[in-house]
């Protein structure tokens, strides 16, 4: 059994890139790409972590094929296909749990042949435009989508990331890699029962929340804007009750008016004499 001589400061140089890291993803101070890759690049220039090492993920047959499944998903989202099918499977005229039911069915099957990520960006307008178009609650539907795909995945190798990923592992440590169809003799019977405590149970514990265009419509008469009035408006030499009567509007809804400092200034400075 070899023994690897580990510098003290190692561990805890690890932990405050790591923290960094951490920080970096929560506040967004860049993209998560750039924030992982600038991590990685630190620790390799260290000498943590060797050449081999900092590139063996980029290799990775299962990082590849999920890299290859998004140009699939990406071609698919262009031609349009999916829009049209979906269309046909969520129906036209359906009840909030038979909608649940065709799109947590279909979700499901999709996503054991698709990588996760992709469907869940590329069904969500798709499922959000469809529950607004007859009054259901989008955020009824979109937990079952989220969950349903992720299900979907335990139905085969490339159904998501993870499974490709530990693939991949597995083959570099000696063993035999997943099968096709391997995972799915657990995902499948799992994956049934999740769908249909989804289709019973989704629509009373999730909320129906109505969406942000929606409340503005309803409590429209609530909605507090500002106007900016340039030098240019044509009202500009009259008083304010004059100029909203002529805008169309009652007194009543100004609410306050702000003016710029230089215009303060002006109304302090005393008249010339004479004028």
């Amino acid at each position: 059994m070899s023994v690897h001589n580990v510098p003290a400061w190692h561990p805890w140089f690890v932990c405050a890139v790591v923290f960094f890291l951490f920080l970096g993803l929560v506040t967004s101070f860049k993209t998560p790409e750039i924030t992982a890759f600038s991590a990685l690049v630190v620790l390799w220039n260290v000498g943590i972590i060797s050449s081999q090492q900092a590139t063996s993920g980029f290799t990775n047959s299962g990082v590849l094929s999920v890299g290859v499944l998004f140009v699939v998903i990406q071609a698919v989202e262009r031609s349009q296909i999916a829009t049209k099918m979906a269309k046909h499977v969520f129906g036209m005229q359906t009840g909030v749990r038979y909608g649940l039911l065709r799109l947590c069915s279909f979700c499901f099957l999709i996503s054991g042949f698709l990588n996760n990520t992709p469907v869940v960006a590329l069904l969500t307008p798709i499922t959000r435009d469809w529950a607004r178009a007859r009054g259901f609650s989008p955020s009824t539907f979109l937990i079952p989508l989220s969950y349903s795909t992720i299900m979907g995945g335990l139905l085969t190798t490339v159904g998501t990331s993870t499974n490709l990923v530990v693939s991949g592992l597995a083959e570099d440590v000696g063993l035999p890699p997943f099968g096709f169809f391997d995972i799915g003799w657990i995902g499948l019977p799992v994956g049934l029962v999740g769908v249909t405590y989804l289709v019973l149970f989704g629509p009373m514990l999730l909320p129906k929340s109505t969406g942000l265009f929606r409340y503005m419509k309803n409590r429209g008469s609530e909605l507090i804007t500002e106007v900016q009035v340039t030098s240019g408006f044509r009202y500009k030499d009259q008083p304010v009750v004059l100029a909203l009567g002529m805008l169309g509007f009652h007194q009543d809804v100004l609410v306050k008016i702000r003016r710029p400092k230089s215009y303060k200034k002006q109304q302090q400075q005393p008249s010339p004499p004479g004028a």
